[in-house]
């Protein structure tokens, strides 16, 4: 019975001996006859954001219009001077079309001026052509980005064209008869369009838009020096009548946002930042313009831009990402990263069969990737520099094992 039980523990130790050596032989012929695993280099940006939930907030000012037959004369984002027209009102849907009549045969005058001028001109006639294509393009264009308001005035410039184009090449006596009849028909519609409409004039220099939501008075430049961030959150639009949109002065506009107290201290006033906007695909470079103070844990941010305002004039609620930190370098694995022989930080990459030393220089550590720039290269042949030399593309040999220049892998 002893000795049975004696042979039992003999027969299980070797088993037990038998799996370990199997086990560790299996990891070694796996070691010695995997292929090298590798991974592209590219070009990578690593970013360190601040998201915001806030306000856009421009000084601006409604342009009052009760009378509901409104053309506008400006389009969103277009820079006004004092005095100019922003709009026109009609008293009657007949006087809006006598105006459209009127504007028609002023058009039509245009052309006619134009083509006399140039009438019998090749050199002329050729040029009009190439501004045909160009106005075709342009018309394409329009109507594959969606923008109607582009598409309409696309239109309009090619139908001008093709106008001038037409009555390029006739007789001068037709047109001069033909400018006195569009003459007398100009001076009939506008006797019959008088006091049947009146302008609308920018009351100062600023930049025209459209929309009106009730903010415009309700968060200013001014107002956000004083608001706490409830108050801020807590700001409701004023009711909106009759408006022919809103002039909005200078060429700044802000960003506000409530935030914690521990990401504004992490802030300067007047550091510049970069703005990116959620879903509008924009980025803006921005300054920190004032920091409110605390009030339970959170505080106000306002950011300040100081151009491309016209890109904002839609924009109120939005979300947006403050970019604090941003590194742009060629990304690796981290476990990629070898020391050379000199000492010298780089990455083996495979080019053909061979394994090749590239050395780099940290530009920044992720959590399971670095970014480099590449290394200094000691060549005295342009091809070596080039074999040497970190680039986008290259791919680089991530699996551990001894690895030198020259070195066939499959």
């Amino acid at each position: 019975m002893k000795k049975n039980s004696s042979l039992t523990t003999k027969l299980i130790t070797a088993f037990i001996a038998l799996a370990v050596v199997s086990y560790f032989g299996v990891q070694v012929w796996r070691a010695l006859t995997r292929q090298q695993e590798t991974t592209p280099v590219y070009i990578y940006r690593a970013e360190h954001v601040l998201p915001l939930a806030g306000r856009v907030v421009r000084d601006e000012s409604v342009v009052d219009c009760t009378d509901a037959l409104v053309e506008l004369r400006r389009a969103e984002g277009e820079r006004v001077a004092k005095g100019k027209a922003i709009a026109t009102v009609y008293n009657s849907e007949q006087a809006l079309e006598d105006a459209r009549e009127l504007a028609s045969l002023r058009s039509r005058l245009e052309q006619l001026q134009y083509a006399q001028s140039a009438a019998r001109d090749a050199e002329e006639a050729l040029r009009l052509d190439s501004e045909i294509e160009a106005d075709i393009v342009a018309l394409h264009t329009a109507r594959a980005s969606g923008n109607y308001a582009a598409l309409e005035d696309a239109a309009d410039e090619l139908r001008s064209t093709v106008l001038r184009r037409e009555y390029a090449y006739r007789d001068s006596a037709d047109l001069s008869e033909r400018l006195e009849e569009l003459d007398a028909q100009i001076r009939a519609a506008s006797a019959a369009a008088s006091g049947k409409y009146r302008t609308i004039y920018a009351p100062f220099a600023g930049t025209f838009s459209a929309v009106v939501d009730g903010y415009e008075s309700v968060l200013t430049p001014e107002a956000l020096h004083t608001m706490t961030p409830d108050e801020f959150d807590a700001a409701a639009p004023e009711a909106i009548s009759g408006t022919a949109g809103r002039l909005i002065r200078g060429e700044q506009w802000y960003y506000a946002a409530s935030v914690p107290e521990e990401d504004a201290a992490a802030l300067r006033l007047r550091e510049s930042y970069e703005l990116a906007i959620s879903g509008a695909e924009l980025s803006f470079s921005v300054v920190v313009y004032d920091i409110g103070e605390a009030v339970d844990g959170r505080c106000l941010l306002v950011l300040r831009g100081d151009s491309r305002l016209a890109s904002v004039t839609l924009l109120r609620t939005q979300s947006a990402e403050l970019i604090l930190e941003s590194h742009t370098g060629l990304r690796v694995p981290k476990n990629a990263l070898r020391i050379d022989e000199k000492g010298q930080t780089g990455v083996y990459c495979r080019i053909g069969l061979q394994s090749f030393f590239k050395p780099v220089e940290l530009v920044y550590q992720g959590e399971d990737y670095c970014l480099v720039r590449p290394g200094g290269v000691s060549a005295a042949r342009d091809s070596d520099l080039v074999l040497y030399t970190l680039r986008a593309g290259d791919e680089v040999i991530v699996t551990s094992g001894r690895l030198y220049n020259g070195k066939v892998i499959d």
